[in-house]
C-alpha cells in the first residue's frame, strides 16, 4: 500500500509539473492596454539629390525641417496615420530628364497617409503616399520609412526617424530626424 501511495504522489506532482509548464509568460502576449492615438512632432533635416546651389548642381542638399503627425493605432502592432513634413527653406532642384531643367520649390509641404507595423519593441516600419505641395507645383508621392521609438515616464515615447521621399516625376529626399511623441 505504502508503495502505491508514493507513486500516487510522484504522479500527481509529474503531472501538476507538466501542467505548469505548459503554462506560458504573460509578457510574451499582446498588451491589451495600448494607447489609442499618437501625435508627435520632430525636428529634421531633409537631404536632397539634385540640388542646386548658386546655379551649381548638388549632389547632396540640407535642408532644415520638421513633422508634425498623428496615428491611431489599430492594435499593439498596426497604426495608420497623417504625417505631414514642411522644408522651412526655398531651394531649388535639377530634373532628371536630360532638359535638366531647375524646378524651385517653396518651403514645400509634405503630407502621406502612412500605415505603420511596430516589428520590434524599438522599430517601427512605415509606408504611404501622399502629396507635396508647393506653391510652384504640386507632386505624388511614395514614402518609406523607419521610426525608432524609446518609451518615457507618463506616456511618452522619444523617437529617431529616417525616411524616404520619392517625389513622383520629380526629385528624392532621404529626412532624417529626432521627434517626441504624446500617447493618450
Amino acid at each position: 500500500m505504502r508503495n502505491l501511495m508514493q507513486h500516487t504522489v510522484l504522479f500527481c506532482l509529474f503531472f501538476t509539473t507538466l501542467i505548469y509548464a505548459q503554462d506560458h509568460d504573460k509578457s510574451e502576449e499582446p498588451h491589451e492596454n495600448y494607447k489609442k492615438h499618437a501625435i508627435s512632432a520632430a525636428l529634421s533635416h531633409t537631404h536632397i539629390n539634385n540640388g542646386v546651389k548658386d546655379g551649381e548642381t548638388v549632389k547632396w542638399e540640407a535642408l532644415p525641417s520638421f513633422a508634425l503627425n498623428y496615428n491611431f493605432n489599430i492594435t499593439d502592432k498596426w497604426a495608420i496615420g497623417i504625417h505631414n513634413d514642411i522644408i522651412i527653406e526655398e531651394f531649388e532642384v535639377e530634373s532628371k530628364d536630360e532638359n535638366k531643367q531647375t524646378t524651385k520649390r517653396t518651403r514645400p509641404v509634405a503630407s502621406a497617409i502612412m500605415v505603420s507595423y511596430k516589428a520590434y519593441k524599438h522599430l517601427v516600419l512605415m509606408t504611404g503616399g501622399g502629396m507635396e505641395f508647393s506653391k510652384e507645383e504640386d507632386f505624388g508621392l511614395v514614402r518609406l520609412g523607419l521610426e525608432f521609438p524609446f518609451e518615457i515616464p507618463g506616456e511618452w515615447e522619444i523617437f529617431g526617424a529616417l525616411t524616404w521621399d520619392i517625389n513622383i516625376n520629380a526629385y528624392n529626399s532621404v529626412n532624417m530626424g529626432i521627434g517626441i511623441t504624446k500617447l493618450f
